[in-house]
């Protein structure tokens, strides 16, 4: 599955990372910017005589165990790059998540509480992984697309396939990209607006650094040659 992991410029380090080391960092889901996230309301009419509370707490505790790694479906949305890639100066890495992993989840958008019976509630941490899964659907507009794991960082089988760098981008940060793309040979890619949306025009790398030692040599040898 295509996905594509934003970041502002002040986080480039984290950018740099998913490049090297070819992981996603998950976070705390407590921290993230959705105030209502992990919420929810339940239901109940029968429990078979089981305590609901022992329930609803068997499922907060599996919750508290899970990390998210939020990326979207696409990077063609003015609001993903105003929000999470500093206002174009930021960046879209574009990596492969597994299909039928069962971390990876397409986020479902409902009311503003992710609801459920207890009465259904076949295992606390399916129930936990659903409403982690879901999010209020004002923020439908991200096309979400979550990794769910009990651990920091999430490794990728694929190297990230592009980097799409927003057109703000400061020059020496564009620059160090540009080289950081070239040595390991992943698409560089820079944003442009048009009538259509959002494209991501080819970055073309150009040898730039060998032209001037080979100025250099030819001139040296013309020296050379003048005082023989």
């Amino acid at each position: 599955m295509r996905a594509f992991k934003f970041r502002p410029s002040s986080q480039i380090a984290f950018a740099f990372d998913i490049i090297f080391n070819q992981r996603l960092h998950c976070a705390d889901w407590s921290r993230l910017n959705d105030p209502m996230e992990g919420m929810f309301a339940y239901s109940s009419s029968s429990t078979n005589g089981e305590d609901p509370k022992k329930i609803i707490e068997r499922i907060i505790r599996e919750k508290q165990r899970l990390k998210i790694c939020s990326l979207s479906r696409t990077f063609d949305c003015h609001l993903l790059w105003a929000h999470y890639a500093s206002g174009f100066n930021g960046v879209a890495l574009e990596v492969e998540l597994p299909e039928n992993s069962p971390k990876v989840k397409i986020v479902l958008y409902r009311g503003v509480f992710a609801q459920f019976s207890i009465d259904r509630v076949a295992h606390p941490s399916i129930t936990a992984q659903e409403i982690l899964s879901s999010k209020y659907r004002e923020w439908e507009y991200e096309q979400e697309v979550r990794v769910l794991h009990n651990e920091e960082w999430f490794s990728l089988a694929q190297p990230v396939k592009r980097v799409i760098a927003g057109h703000r981008m400061q020059p020496a940060l564009f620059e160090a990209l540009r080289i950081v793309c070239k040595s390991k040979n992943i698409t560089f890619c820079r944003t442009g607006i048009g009538d259509n949306g959002i494209d991501a025009d080819v970055v073309q790398l150009p040898l730039i650094a060998e032209r001037p030692r080979r100025l250099a040599g030819r001139r040296l040898r013309r020296r050379v040659d003048e005082r023989d």
